[in-house]
């Protein structure tokens, strides 16, 4: 039976590439030249070939050698990755945490950021989804803590933000006079579409649904795509949008107000410090954003 390599001759040997003798890598790893050279004969015996050639008082690797070592760099690496891993699987928290896109995009970053500098073995997983359905996972546990523009639900949320609602629109949109308006919406049930629905029903205006999408994704791409306009806050855009608010007579909107939730069992240290962070940064900035 062949026997395995061991980890210890592999990084000899790449000791005495770096090092240049085995003598220079004897003394790096703490060990005699004569243990050494027998790691470096067991491991000749194991690859049935030999790894080293003598020219003049060098020794130098063969082929082979040169072979076994590049590999020897990759099992030594994958080797830290795995011990790596394993001690964070062991010790390293996951906080569950849901936001929908817009209040994501405006309060989220520099709160994640620091939180991950101050819980540096603490992974974060972030669920991006409509109100709904992140009220409905922190219910059943998927969640630790969520942002929401539900009040209630399983627990009174704390009110972190105001948002201004806008009619936008791709830069340089133009509406054709005496058409109707067309709309790029989320399907139902949706906060952002009936309030851009009740809002042209009660003004009169005449429109389409011409672009109807799930996700918040799926409304940035029709309106970047110039398909019609959408009610949303700029939070939910990346660039190259207009506001329309005080053009062709379209009605204003209202805010929305977003909360803070946390599950109902006995939250972590962690947990605890996320909420707080998120409260003590919406204290900060209490008021409207535009």
């Amino acid at each position: 039976m062949t026997p395995d390599f061991q980890l210890s001759h592999l990084r000899t040997l790449i000791a005495i590439e770096q090092e240049g003798s085995f003598s220079a890598a004897a003394q790096r790893l703490g060990r005699t030249q004569s243990a050494v050279t027998q790691q470096m004969q067991s491991l000749e015996k194991i690859v049935g070939t030999p790894l080293f050639v003598t020219r003049g008082r060098r020794r130098e690797l063969t082929e082979a050698g040169q072979t076994l070592l590049r590999h020897s760099h990759e099992i030594v690496s994958l080797c830290k990755q795995a011990m790596s891993a394993s001690g964070l699987s062991q010790n390293t928290g996951v906080i569950k945490l849901g936001a929908p896109l817009e209040i994501a995009n405006d309060l989220l970053p520099e709160i994640i950021q620091s939180f991950v500098e101050r819980w540096p073995g603490v992974r974060v997983v972030l669920a991006v989804e409509r109100s709904g359905i992140l009220m409905k996972m922190l219910e059943e546990g998927a969640l630790d803590l969520t942002l929401s523009t539900w009040r209630s639900g399983s627990t009174e949320g704390t009110r972190v933000r105001m948002l201004s609602v806008h009619w936008i629109a791709a830069k340089g949109w133009q509406h054709r006079p005496n058409e109707p308006l067309p709309l790029v919406v989320t399907d139902a049930p949706s906060m952002f579409r009936r309030i851009a629905l009740s809002a042209l029903d009660l003004d009169g205006w005449t429109y389409f649904e011409k672009f109807t999408s799930r996700t918040p994704a799926g409304i940035r791409f029709g309106i970047e795509a110039g398909i019609g306009i959408t009610a949303r806050t700029k939070s939910a855009f990346r660039s190259d949008i207009e506001i329309l608010d005080t053009k062709l007579g379209l009605p204003s909107l209202p805010h929305v107000s977003y909360y803070l939730h946390r599950s109902l069992h006995k939250n972590r240290p962690e947990v605890e410090d996320l909420y707080g962070m998120i409260l003590e940064r919406a204290a900060k900035d209490a008021a409207v954003t535009p």
